[in-house]
């Protein structure tokens, strides 16, 4: 090979690389998480906590960013077919395959609690619950006790598309009760607010984390150090902080 034909085969290398390396990161988000989690408008990911988190870690990985749309039941067969690369706002528990990805560490904490009524008293445990209606979110996995009184018929299990929605309808006695994040909660309630009591008890608090496709890949090893670094580093603490 003349010298001239090594330098064009190089070119014709590079040119084949280059697509490769500027492919973006496909970070997953579920549609039914709510703000300030995930806000979406005309199918796209708005301004909100997964967003900001996701252009975070995007940037310190030098990676261009897309935003996939992954409905709750899907999220182990979209990292699995690669149709996303990562997914946070999640936990080991809550997949079908959790050995089968990388976890990050504890990128924020918050737990589910129980929306009733103000003139309704405070739940403060499972059994206070018994018989009632609760509004859920469609493939949402709940603590193991609530799902096994769901399972057993103690309490019903009603899917609602929208936290507005299911507050909506505990408001007008079609729910007796509501299961949703604290920070969600709080998101969307005026602080001031007389209509809806939020319960003490927290009926599962969680330290959730990113999982990332692909372990024995370094470039998903890189990712998760990376991931690891912007929660060390107090930058995904400081995100947090504009969102409560």
């Amino acid at each position: 090979m003349t010298p001239t034909t090594f330098r064009l085969a190089l070119a014709g290398l590079s040119l084949i690389a280059a697509p490769c390396l500027s492919e973006p990161l496909l970070w997953g988000f579920s549609p039914s998480d709510p703000p300030p989690y995930v806000e979406v408008q005309a199918n796209e990911l708005q301004h909100s906590l997964t967003r900001a988190i996701g252009e975070a870690v995007a940037a310190a990985a030098g990676r261009d960013l897309s935003f996939v749309a992954t409905p709750n039941n899907r999220i182990d067969e979209s990292l699995a077919n690669g149709r996303i690369q990562i997914i946070c706002n999640t936990l080991p528990a809550w997949l079908n395959t959790p050995d089968q990805v990388l976890w990050s560490q504890s990128l924020y904490e918050d737990a589910d609690v129980v929306i009733t009524r103000l003139a309704q008293p405070a739940p403060h445990s499972v059994s206070d619950l018994q018989g009632a209606i609760i509004g859920t979110t469609l493939g949402y996995h709940y603590s193991p006790a609530i799902t096994a009184a769901f399972n057993q018929q103690a309490m019903v299990r009603h899917d609602v598309r929208d936290l507005p929605t299911r507050l909506k309808m505990l408001e007008r006695e079609r729910l007796d009760a509501v299961i949703d994040l604290r920070r969600a909660v709080s998101h969307v309630l005026p602080e001031n607010q007389a209509t809806f009591r939020i319960s003490q008890w927290e009926v599962e608090h969680f330290a959730l984390r990113c999982a990332v496709a692909n372990p024995a890949d370094r470039a998903s090893q890189k990712l998760v150090r990376q991931i690891n670094e912007t929660i060390n580093n107090g930058q995904i603490q400081q995100i947090v902080k504009r969102f409560d």
